[in-house]
């Protein structure tokens, strides 16, 4: 198949939605889920010119410098993340500069795409870490009873305050705080919906991180007592230099493309997955060569295998090239688009927790 350039991020974006259409119909080789180990590299490692310092914007650090500006008009403030990395990732300066001062509501969003044996282990874990009001929704389907409960506690984490319970006070306002991308545009919109009826977005969502730039505007989504919501931008620990924590969250689509390298987030995927024992990969791309840890050769035994090609100019000379990068994003879609089994990050971090609960 020959395609031009431009040709090539249409093929990838059409291909990308289900890549179980990948398979080759003139594969001979079907590999099990039964195949032995491939040997697999016990660390993952970033190299040493890897500069983690492009993930935290300017923009996130004047942003958070406003949101702690505006705790006095704050009563209550919830903070969202991906439940796919439950622990990682996680701002340690919202603890000191917003925690510590206002009720706070952890919510993992996206609890369906790990297993729910998980969810015990996760909340024994925050339980232990002093973390009681911790709740689980899926914003994308806007299901009806994980924002009831979550409405249900900010109202009862809101009484339960004492500077709350004066007469002077009329109406409240929440503040919602999180990383890039884990749904907390989303999470506003739902609960507007459910309580108002109003199906119209209040605020910008996207499946991209920074989406929200600034401290937003607050959206009323309740009417009984007066509440309102106050939508931030994903703010990133500046602090952050263990490359396996870093390529969790890029994994997840946590933070910016344009901040990492795909085939770093490529090889970080294939590590996860033969670490994990997962060769599901082997079967979904069509791999004649079968499972490896060496994510160029899997990379290239996918163009080959589904002739995944390029046309370009070399030299004023027409030549054609394996598209390389396309392979490196659809392989990775494949994780963000579930197509592998249900697979939690942080279950290294979690298993004295999963141990205790088999």
């Amino acid at each position: 198949m020959w395609i031009t350039r431009q040709q090539r991020f249409i093929f990838a974006w059409r291909w990308s939605g289900d890549l179980a259409g990948l398979a080759c119909p003139h594969s001979t080789r079907s590999i099990s889920n039964g195949m032995p180990k491939v040997g697999h590299r016990e660390h993952y490692q970033l190299p040493a010119k890897f500069d983690f310092r492009i993930w935290f914007p300017m923009h996130m650090s004047v942003q958070l410098k406003k949101m702690i500006g505006k705790l006095r008009t704050v009563d209550l403030i919830i903070e969202v993340h991906d439940a796919r990395v439950p622990i990682t990732g996680r701002n340690p300066q919202f603890y000191s500069s917003l925690y510590a001062v206002r009720p706070h509501i952890l919510v993992l969003n996206k609890m369906d795409l790990i297993s729910k044996d998980l969810r015990k282990p996760i909340e024994d874990y925050y339980r232990d870490n002093g973390m009681t009001n911790l709740l689980w929704t899926n914003c994308k389907k806007r299901l009806r009873k994980p924002l009831t409960n979550l409405q249900n506690m900010m109202l009862q984490c809101l009484h339960d305050e004492p500077r709350f319970n004066r007469t002077v006070k009329t109406e409240y306002q929440v503040m919602v705080v999180g990383i890039p991308n884990v749904g907390k545009s989303s999470l506003i919109n739902s609960l507007r919906l459910i309580n108002l009826g109003n199906s119209q977005k209040a605020v910008e969502e996207g499946a991209r991180p920074g989406v929200t730039v600034r401290v937003q505007n607050r959206v009323r989504i309740l009417d009984q007592p007066p509440l309102y919501i106050l939508d931030t931008p994903g703010v990133l620990n500046p602090l952050a230099r263990d490359a396996d924590s870093a390529m969790k969250l890029a994994l997840c689509n946590l933070i910016l493309e344009s901040a990492t390298q795909v085939h770093y987030v490529a090889d970080y995927l294939l590590y996860w997955l033969n670490k994990t024992g997962d060769y599901s990969y082997v079967d979904f791309l069509n791999l004649r060569n079968g499972p490896s840890d060496d994510i160029q050769k899997v990379l290239l035994d996918m163009c080959e295998s589904n002739n995944l090609r390029f046309q370009c100019y070399v030299a004023g000379q027409r030549a054609e090239r394996w598209d390389i990068d396309s392979a490196a994003k659809l392989f990775i879609n494949m994780f963000r688009n579930n197509k592998l089994r249900e697979h939690c990050l942080d279950i290294d971090l979690l298993r004295d927790y999963i141990d205790k609960n088999e």
